[in-house]
Order: structure tokens, then C-alpha cells, then sequence
């Protein structure tokens, strides 16, 4: 009986090692803002209702309802401003002084400020069809059924499609397609195009008001103030 009841206490204690759970990942972002419906998830997890001012860790999903909007601010200050029906998974890596990051864009539309990137780092956006590769600018990227849409505000993204391994630079003031079947192509973005960019990837600011310059296609220039809650 001594023997037997050895064995159970040691048992018994490695279970109760074994049930401690792992020390959590750490923080690589928190969120800045929260409009209406936003839900967060952590890896085997359920869906929570997200508060302003939660830490999200590498793996952690976000994701908004109608007319809802979530903004992600990362350690290094770089932006993701999550439209309305979009789902995101963040990613971050640490290396020594090295802070990499990605977001994984399950489906909808991001706007973003990503700051300078320093050097060995990046930012990266994915998606089913895409990658796009940043190392600091502004702009716009959606996820639809059958093609992914970059626009470029600010700085220089390189768009790959995953499907052929074909990429693209597209820079400032241009828009990156990339279609599920592999093509991707370049053109200049249209005024739509660039308001759409400018009030996701500016969504949320103090100001409150966009100031832009539109060409209404005949050459004339027009100026527009947006203000917004």
C-alpha cells in the first residue's frame, strides 16, 4: 500500500505541473479605439467584446461588425485603422533589437500609417492572394472575393501575388490589383480611390477633418473638407 500511494501522489503532482498553463505571449499591440461592435480572440479562445486600451499578443484575431471600427496601434507606433466587417490576425516577432510585424487580412479593408522601419525590420500585410511588403507609408488595403486592392498614399509598397509569384512596386498616388487567377496590375489611382484611402488609413485621428485636392477629370482642381466622428 506504501508503494501504491507513492505512485498516486507522484501522479497526482504531475498533473498539477502539467495543468499550469504557459506564460502568456507578450504584448505587441494594443488597442487605440473601439466603435461599436469590435471582438478580439486569442489563440484557443473564445470571442470577446474588446475594450479600448487592450494588449493583443502575436496570433490574436480582431474583428469589427457593421458600421464598427477598431484601431491597432503597435509598439513602434505604426497604425491599423480596421473598417467596418473586416477580420485581421496581428503577428510580431522580437530578435534581439529586431521588432517584425504582419497582419494577416482575413477579409475586408485596413487603413494604415506604418512608421519608418528600422533596418532588418518590415511590415507585412497578407491575404489569401497577396503579400504586400512595407517599410514605412500610408494607405489602404482590402481583401474581396476575388481580387485584393492596395492603394498607396504615402511611400512605396512591393504587391505579390501568391498565386503566380508575380510583384509589383506601386508607389504614392498609385493602386496595386491582385486577382485571385495570379495577374496583378498598376495604375494610378482614381480621386475616389484616394479619398477611400485617405479616410481609412486617417480614421480616427484628433483632428477629426480631411483637407484634400481632387481633380474632377477635366483638369480642374478642387479643394474638400471632410469632417467626421
Amino acid at each position: 500500500m506504501k508503494i501504491v500511494t507513492n505512485v498516486i501522489l507522484v501522479a497526482t503532482c504531475g498533473l498539477l505541473l502539467g495543468a499550469v498553463p504557459p506564460p502568456g505571449n507578450p504584448a505587441i499591440a494594443l488597442v487605440s479605439k473601439v466603435i461599436l461592435d469590435v471582438t478580439s480572440k486569442e489563440v484557443g479562445k473564445d470571442w470577446q467584446p474588446t475594450k479600448r486600451g487592450e494588449t493583443l499578443s502575436s496570433g490574436e484575431r480582431v474583428k469589427t461588425g457593421e458600421r464598427s471600427i477598431a484601431i491597432i496601434k503597435f509598439k513602434d507606433n505604426s497604425m491599423l485603422r480596421v473598417r467596418e466587417k473586416s477580420e485581421v490576425v496581428v503577428h510580431g516577432l522580437h530578435e534581439k533589437n529586431i521588432f517584425s510585424k504582419s497582419t494577416d487580412l482575413e477579409r475586408g479593408v485596413i487603413g494604415f500609417n506604418i512608421k519608418k522601419q528600422q533596418k532588418g525590420e518590415e511590415f507585412r500585410f497578407s491575404s489569401p492572394t497577396s503579400v504586400a511588403s512595407i517599410r514605412g507609408t500610408t494607405g489602404q488595403f482590402g481583401a474581396e472575393d476575388t481580387v485584393d486592392k492596395l492603394i498607396v498614399l504615402e511611400g512605396l509598397v512591393r504587391l505579390m501575388n501568391k498565386v503566380s509569384a508575380h510583384a509589383l512596386d506601386i508607389e504614392a498616388g498609385f493602386t496595386g490589383i491582385s486577382f485571385r487567377d495570379g495577374k496583378i496590375e498598376r495604375r494610378q489611382s482614381t480621386p475616389e480611390e484616394k479619398l477611400a484611402a485617405e479616410l481609412a488609413a486617417r480614421l480616427g485621428d484628433k483632428e477629426n477633418r480631411l483637407d484634400l485636392e481632387l481633380n474632377d477629370g477635366k483638369g480642374n482642381k478642387k479643394q474638400l473638407e471632410i469632417k467626421f466622428k
